[in-house]
């Protein structure tokens, strides 16, 4: 089974949101597609994704590993953003910018576990209706 357009569109929105945020460099490589290196909380990790993957078992595998990789480094799904305990003192401006970009990163993670989610259910649905179809 080829790719669909849909898992295309999935492959660069999940791609897409990757290169927003920050500690991920990306590489490309002629053979796997794209590499990310992830840098998360002192720990890094390095993911291949390919859109030249045909094969639906293939492509559950490469969500899986971006899901286990992202598990490694201590991004966990459906997380609630829990702000550090306020002092005493007064908030400068410059430590409610670092908690505002600290739950926007956080958040933006978590929109990546939920794409990553989306997708493999588009995957799921897009296997299902094939084999409808070879049924029928």
């Amino acid at each position: 089974m080829t790719v669909s357009v849909e898992q295309s569109r999935w492959f660069e929105k999940l791609v897409k949101q990757f290169r927003s945020l920050p500690g991920v460099e990306e590489d490309t490589d002629q053979n796997a597609g794209i590499i990310l290196k992830i840098t998360y909380n002192g720990k890094r990790r390095k993911i291949t994704m390919s859109q030249s993957v045909s094969e639906i078992r293939d492509q559950k595998k490469q969500y899986y590993q971006i899901r286990q990789t992202l598990t490694e480094l201590g991004i966990l799904e459906g997380q609630k953003y829990v702000p550090p305990k306020r002092s005493r003192n007064p908030m400068t401006p410059q430590m409610v910018a670092a908690r505002t970009a600290q739950q926007k990163e956080f958040e933006a993670w978590q929109n990546v576990w939920a794409t990553i989610r989306l997708a493999e259910m588009s995957l799921d649905r897009e296997y299902e209706l094939s084999i409808m179809k070879d049924y029928y």
